[in-house]
This record gives structure tokens, C-alpha cells and sequence, in this order.
């Protein structure tokens, strides 16, 4: 195992590989067409991203063409784009020490942001901080005209986020939210499907997310106890409304085609007694036009059943997962015409079919999509999908899934939930709430 370094072997190591990135940053100027990217934010969130961005190119790429929403000559003259990890940036030595390892060669590292956003050849900054820290961070990286994906929420504030979303609309390079779930292929495709009207008039809309997890973090200094874990202090976080309901909510406002008319929330803090501020159980209502509601829980006490979104309707449901998509019919509903190629799915007493993202095109290559299930695996997931969208509209001008409106939705509507759970009383989206002015 590696040892630890100190902070003066820290910043010696910091220093060299800087200078060894320059180096690079060089011989890319010479003629490669690496995309240059800085993770700024090396937490749990942007070393996941990390991950991914190092996996890309063991991608196979004709698979990715399967998942990719690609024109036929598109897809003719789609190649692998060359996403190059530049920089590291992150306050807290032993994030940025985990990333370097995770990188596995050196690679210029910074403790402040600003340094990153000096430098010229960094084409784009992926934004993983805390979100009390994305306004500054978010509008100086678009001044100094560099593309960023910022994680959602853009901020605590309904201020702070229409500010980052303003920006974000008129900016001359690329403003990409990562709304994780608006990737995600099987999520894609059903929304898409169930636009055909197959549910008929939908009813209801449920979700949740179940992960036993305490969100703490080990810390020997305790002077950075905040700093560490700042998923649990409302000064830099809203807890599990905007770091996991945000995305869920976006599913629904998403797959309903409208934002809800009332939202309602309730918190408790049941297990970790631990001094957090935040609750770790919540509970939402959401009223959307036409009288469809939706319920939603999320906990850190248990894992029962884990994530999922269902939307109910008068000929079926649509049941989502991850990678896993499946419609359970009515009775009475209508026939589809591919049921019987459909590969079939159980859920309690309950039997379903696969929605396959990528069953047309599996037709198309003489494959039956019941029989060649493509669950989960590196092409179709949607870390992947988003990061290689974000690469597309740098490098081809292709419109992103989640830009800045999308984002700032998002972000409503979590802060909403945050309000109505600290007041006791429901919410409402005013039309000035999504305004930029």
C-alpha cells in the first residue's frame, strides 16, 4: 500500500506534475485533439466521474453507437472522442491523493480553482463541489471561457441558481448539468415510449431511493469535520432532497411533461444520531396538473427495494431502475404488436417486458432484443453517456440533454422541497421562481 504523503511532499509532487502536464498540454498543441478536462471537486462524486473518464476508452465503441442518439451519418463517422484527464483540483489533500492514485500517472494537481481556470489549455471543468460553491466556481470557469458540466443542485439558493443558469444560457462555450438520469439510456427510451400513450391517462407516479449508508466521512482533524462531511450541515447542503430527490423529481417533471402545481415534504432524523443537521428519512407530495400525485421517500437507515420511479396508468405501468426498464400491462390494455419478442421481467407477482433502449437497432442487425438483453455494463451507462454527450457538443457543436434550464428546474424543485420540509407547509413553483430576467 502507498503511503501516505505529507503536505511538503504533497506540494512537491503537486508542482512536478503540473510541469509534466505542461509538457503534454504542449505536444497536444501540436496537433492532437485531446479535449483537456479538470476535475475540480475530487470527493466521492468526482473521483465516480474520474472513473468513468478512464474507462472510456476501453468502450466498445459500436456498442456506444447503440446508446448514442446518432443521425445514420452520425453514426457512419462516429469516433471515440479523446477526453484527457489535465488537472486535479480539490482543498482536501487526501481527495486530490485519491485521484492522483485513481489516475495512475502524474497529472497536474491544484488546491485552488483559480489555477485551473488560468490555464489556457484546459478545454473544460467538470464542477463536483459542494453546491454552496458552484455560483463562484461555475461563473468565473465561464469568464475565463472554459466548457463546464456543473452537478446539480446549481446551488442552495433560488438567487445563486438563476444566476448559474443566466450564465449558463449565454455563454459561447458548452454548459452541461449532470442530471444524471436524463443520460441514462432505458430512461430515454421509455419516456419516448410512453409518450406513444401506452399507459393511457397516467394516475399516479411513485418513487424512492433506500441505501443504509451514514453519508460520514472519517476525519482526523475535526477542524475539517465540516469541510469532510458536508452532505450533513444545511449550510452546505440539503441533505437527501438535493443530493438524491433532485434527480427522482426531475424523472417525473420529466416524464409527465409538466412541473408539479404543490409540493409537500416531512423529515425525521430516525438512526444517525450523530449531529447532523440534516434528516436521514424524508417524505414528499407532489401535486401535478390534472390530478396526478406523486409520492416519494428517501433513507439512509435501510436498503429495502432500493431506487426505482413507477408511473401508473390506466393500461399499465412503467417501472424504472438503473439500466432496468419494464412495462406491466393491464388486462384491458391494447396489444403492442412485440410482445412476443420481449424479453420478460418479474417483480413480485407481477410479470412485465423489457424495454430495451436499444431494441430498434437490435432489430435492425437481425437480433431479437428479448434474447440479447443488454443490462448493465460500461455503454450504456449513463455517467458514459452523459460525458461522452458533453465531449459531442464541444466537439461537434451537438446540443446537450441538460443545459442550464433543465438544471435550474431541477434545482427548484428541490429547493422547494427543502422549504416546504423546513416550514411545514406546501410549496408552490411561480413562474418568477424559473425567470433569469
Amino acid at each position: 500500500m502507498a503511503r501516505e504523503l505529507n503536505r511538503r511532499e504533497f506540494l512537491k509532487v503537486a508542482a512536478l506534475t503540473s510541469a509534466l502536464a505542461s509538457v503534454g498540454r504542449r505536444n497536444c498543441a501540436q496537433g492532437d485533439d485531446a479535449i483537456n478536462i479538470a476535475i475540480i471537486g475530487t470527493g466521492e462524486h468526482g473521483r465516480t466521474l474520474l472513473s468513468y473518464l478512464l474507462k472510456l476508452p476501453n468502450a466498445d465503441v459500436e456498442m456506444l453507437k447503440l446508446f448514442l442518439d446518432l443521425s445514420p451519418k452520425e453514426e457512419a463517422t462516429f469516433r471515440l472522442p479523446n477526453l484527457r484527464v489535465a488537472a486535479l483540483c480539490d482543498i482536501y489533500e487526501p481527495h486530490l491523493k485519491r485521484a492522483l492514485d485513481m489516475v495512475g500517472q502524474l497529472v497536474a494537481t491544484y488546491d485552488d480553482y483559480r489555477r485551473v481556470l488560468d490555464d489556457k489549455n484546459i478545454h473544460a471543468v467538470l464542477v463536483a463541489t459542494p453546491p454552496n460553491t458552484h455560483k463562484q466556481i461555475v461563473l468565473e470557469a465561464l469568464q475565463a471561457g472554459k466548457h463546464v458540466w456543473c452537478e446539480p443542485p446549481l446551488a442552495l439558493n433560488l438567487e445563486d441558481a438563476k444566476a448559474i443558469a443566466k450564465a449558463g444560457t449565454q455563454a459561447k462555450t458548452v454548459f452541461q448539468v449532470g442530471l444524471q438520469k436524463r443520460y441514462n439510456p432505458t430512461y430515454v427510451h421509455s419516456v419516448k415510449f410512453m409518450r406513444t400513450g401506452v399507459l393511457g391517462k397516467v394516475s399516479l407516479v411513485h418513487a424512492q431511493w433506500h441505501c443504509k449508508t451514514s453519508w460520514r466521512r472519517p476525519v482526523r482533524d475535526e477542524a475539517l469535520e465540516r469541510q469532510v462531511n458536508w452532505k450533513l450541515y444545511r449550510e452546505t447542503s440539503g441533505g437527501l432532497l438535493t443530493e438524491v430527490a433532485l434527480h427522482q423529481l426531475d424523472v417525473a417533471r420529466w416524464y409527465l411533461g409538466a412541473l408539479p402545481t404543490s409540493i409537500m415534504a416531512w423529515g425525521s432524523l430516525v438512526l444517525w444520531q450523530d449531529g447532523r443537521e440534516v434528516p436521514d428519512t424524508v417524505h414528499c407530495l407532489l401535486e401535478f396538473p390534472g390530478g396526478v400525485r406523486m409520492t416519494y421517500h428517501a433513507t439512509l437507515t435501510n436498503s429495502f427495494q432500493a431506487s426505482c420511479e413507477i408511473f401508473a396508468g390506466e393500461f399499465g405501468t412503467i417501472y424504472l431502475s438503473g439500466a432496468t426498464g419494464v412495462l406491466f400491462k393491464e388486462a384491458d390494455a391494447p396489444s403492442l404488436g412485440w410482445e412476443v419478442y420481449a424479453q420478460r421481467h418479474r417483480l413480485g407477482r407481477d410479470e412485465g417486458y423489457m424495454l430495451v433502449a436499444s431494441a430498434t437497432k437490435l432489430l435492425e442487425l437481425g437480433k431479437e432484443p428479448g434474447k440479447e438483453g443488454i443490462g448493465e455494463r460500461l455503454e450504456n451507462n449513463e455517467f458514459v453517456i452523459a460525458l461522452l454527450q458533453f465531449a459531442m457538443a464541444l466537439r461537434e457543436g451537438k446540443r446537450v440533454t441538460a443545459g442550464a434550464l433543465q438544471g435550474l428546474e431541477a434545482t427548484v424543485l428541490a429547493l422547494k422541497a427543502v422549504e416546504a420540509l423546513a416550514t411545514g407547509s406546501p410549496q408552490t413553483i411561480k413562474a418568477s421562481d424559473l425567470q433569469l430576467g
